[in-house]
């Protein structure tokens, strides 16, 4: 039980119980569920508000972290740049959600894709400061062989995973900035594993720690972030509609791992 009286495993039921739904959708989408009870519209509608909650409230609890950590701190900004990344996905998905809601429409590419763009040098400048941060604290970063060799091994998934997926999207036909975007988001995301995949070493080093904790969540969240790019940039290439219910969930996802791991932090630096 929290000290508000509310129980811990509250929030993490209503994330679990969304995303659940959304997987349901794309399995099931036949059942009664889905057709008598909720109808895409109150679905997608449902899906941007939820987004829009998650990416505030993490902003807002990342803001809350590097406003309690010493001026001096090495992770201070990198808090900092966390919620202004998520700000800046927020401002895309607050673009979209009129239309989402009122009109049952996702345009693309419209206004939110300048947000969504920027969003990610505030994120990649977040992962490279707390990298340094933990450098500095001492934390077991490795050795500079052992990080050439997990960055070398993730450029190499990346490129096996991500060749069969850029091709043809970068071969279908359409108006040149909408290939540029769809093939944009997966290529930026890929840019964001290499410093993400030497965090989350030290992250999984840390298990059972306080920090491993926290950081295992927010970078959990990041994963789901990029996997969700690159479904999203594959299912439109394709015209594959029917799975954005998949895009749906490990947005919803992303966003509820990374606000669920800022308010771990400022947990534990209020106790």
């Amino acid at each position: 039980m929290s000290r508000n009286g509310v129980p811990r495993v509250l929030p993490w039921a209503i994330l679990g119980v969304a995303v659940a739904l959304y997987v349901g959708w794309a399995l099931a989408p036949a059942s009664p569920l889905y057709t008598q009870l909720l109808s895409p519209h109150r679905l997608l509608a449902l899906a941007a508000v939820l987004k829009l909650a998650y990416l505030l409230a993490g902003a807002a609890l990342a803001f809350a972290c590097r406003d309690r950590l010493e001026a001096d701190n090495p992770a201070r900004p990198a808090w900092f740049l966390l919620s202004l990344g998520l700000l800046a996905n927020f401002a895309g998905q607050l673009c979209l959600a009129p239309f989402q809601v009122v009109r049952n429409q996702t345009p693309f590419p419209s206004v939110a894709d300048i947000f969504y763009v920027l969003a990610y040098p505030f994120l990649i400048a977040a992962l490279l400061v707390l990298l340094n941060a933990y450098r500095e604290a001492g934390f077991p970063i490795g050795s500079l062989v052992d990080r050439a060799v997990t960055l070398g091994a993730v450029g190499v998934i990346a490129a096996v995973v991500a060749v069969p997926i850029l091709r043809p999207v970068a071969e279908t036909g359409g108006p040149l900035l909408d290939r540029i975007l769809t093939v944009a988001y997966p290529v930026l995301d890929l840019v964001l594993l290499l410093p993400l995949a030497l965090l989350l070493r030290i992250a999984l080093k840390l298990r059972g720690s306080h920090a491993g904790e926290v950081w295992v969540l927010i970078l959990g969240g990041i994963v789901f972030l990029c996997a969700g790019d690159i479904c999203f940039a594959y299912f439109q290439s394709l015209g594959e509609t029917h799975l954005d219910p998949f895009v749906h969930a490990t947005f919803v996802l992303a966003y509820g791992l990374i606000a669920g791991g800022a308010h771990r932090q400022l947990r534990l630096l209020e106790s």
